[in-house]
């Protein structure tokens, strides 16, 4: 061919294939530091990785609550429960808190075992943060949980199981769960009055 001929579109992995001495491998954990620095971006970086614990993690890797277990895992020590807000981050995503939340010990009937990470099950985590949270984390816990699909009904056994104790913060709880799950023909009838 002569210089400025048209050629025909050449996919990337071939190019790839081409400049690197091996296969091409798609990206399936968290990056090690040397690849990272290789591939910032400005722009690009925010939209594709996901600082878990400071350590950058490919977004599309945190779809589910096992993986977002996983990407935890590292960064923790063994034997510990995740709670709080963390939990709450495994079960039903959104932003991943800045440091781990986590209990020494917990019932075993409230802790579910993800990729080898022991965690909180949704309803206690989310009556933990309704109990104790500051209002506008508790309020977003429930509202989290409810649009994972967790009933009132479901959350009532928690509820039941922090009263032995006399756990503070239970008829805050009991009153915002009850709250936000208000059937909405209840709230339109209220708001007509």
């Amino acid at each position: 061919m002569h210089p400025g001929a048209r050629t025909g579109a050449v996919p990337a992995r071939a190019v790839l294939a081409h400049l690197l001495h091996g296969p091409v491998e798609p990206i399936l954990q968290a990056l090690p530091p040397r690849e990272l620095a290789l591939l910032r971006c400005h722009g690009l970086d925010e939209r594709m990785l996901v600082s878990v614990l400071g350590q950058a993690v490919p977004a599309d890797l945190l779809g589910n609550p096992a993986a977002r277990a996983q990407a935890l895992a590292p960064r923790l020590p063994a034997n510990r429960v995740v709670a709080g807000r963390t939990a709450l981050w495994v079960h039903t995503g959104g932003p991943v808190p800045a440091s781990p939340d986590l209990l020494r010990t917990a019932p075993a009937a409230d802790v579910v075992t993800l990729e080898g990470v022991l965690c909180l099950r949704l309803t206690r985590a989310v009556v933990d943060l309704a109990r104790t949270a500051p209002p506008g984390v508790a309020v977003d816990a429930v509202l989290r949980a409810r649009r994972a699909g967790l009933t009132r009904r479901d959350l009532e056994p928690a509820l039941l199981a922090r009263r032995g104790g006399g756990m503070r913060g239970l008829r805050r709880a009991r009153r915002l769960i009850d709250e936000l799950y208000a059937p909405a023909a209840a709230e339109g009838v209220q708001a007509s009055i």
